[in-house]
């Protein structure tokens, strides 16, 4: 089991680096509503990812037939599709020339027109429209549900897989509960690091993880 959690974790720690949903959070918990905004978006986006790395984990053992995992082409060519997904994003990225645009984008302006309700269903909807991070997470989940693991514990490591992936939201909640009086100038502060490095990050965080995919996938299939 430890050998399945430490390599699953470990792919599930690139949901740290997902620039997109921690400005996003930032801008919600500086919002008119704060920490109930931020705490909504939070719980859609951990409980959607969460749903779907169960998914995966319940269809994959029940493909096996409720036994040890069996070889199968399935899995190994999702994770070379999606490594190769990656591969491309951090190629595109790359060719992409840097923005000049200083301008904020017009989702600035209504973020404190989101309710609370509103960002959590927002949350749950990112986890499918944004595919790259999608891509990252069922990388760390295809560990689990190739590995020959009892459904229990492939369950117990794919919710953990959830909890660290979706720390990059859950770790600013827990900063502005923390010190609210501070709040706003620390994460304020860090989203202008993150924004700083935002190119480099989205070109090396998918050429990494999507060689890894795409090795693994590939080593599957041979």
């Amino acid at each position: 089991m430890l050998p399945v959690l430490l390599q699953s974790l470990i792919l599930a720690a690139s949901g740290l680096l997902s620039v997109g949903s921690i400005t996003l959070m930032i801008l919600l918990l500086i919002s008119d509503r704060g920490w109930r905004n931020g705490l909504g978006y939070a719980l859609g986006y951990t409980s959607a990812y969460t749903v779907i790395g169960t998914g995966a984990v319940l269809l994959g053992y029940r493909a096996s037939g409720g036994g040890p995992a069996k070889p199968s082409l399935v899995f190994p060519m999702v994770m070379t599709a999606l490594g190769a997904l990656l591969l491309w994003l951090a190629i595109r990225n790359w060719r992409k020339p840097p923005s000049n645009d200083n301008k904020p984008p017009r989702f600035f302006a209504i973020v404190d027109t989101i309710t609370p309700p509103k960002a959590f269903g927002f949350g749950a909807l990112v986890t499918v429209i944004n595919f790259k991070n999608l891509a990252l997470y069922l990388s760390a989940i295809s560990v689990v549900v190739l590995s020959d693991l009892p459904l229990p514990q492939k369950l117990t490591i794919a919710a953990l897989v959830a909890l660290v992936f979706c720390l990059s939201v859950i770790i600013p909640v827990l900063v502005y509960l923390s010190a609210p009086r501070r709040a706003a100038e620390t994460l304020g502060a860090f989203k202008t690091l993150l924004e700083r490095h935002s190119r480099p990050i989205g070109i090396w965080l998918p050429l990494i993880f999507g060689t890894i995919l795409f090795a693994k996938g590939l080593s599957e299939i041979l």
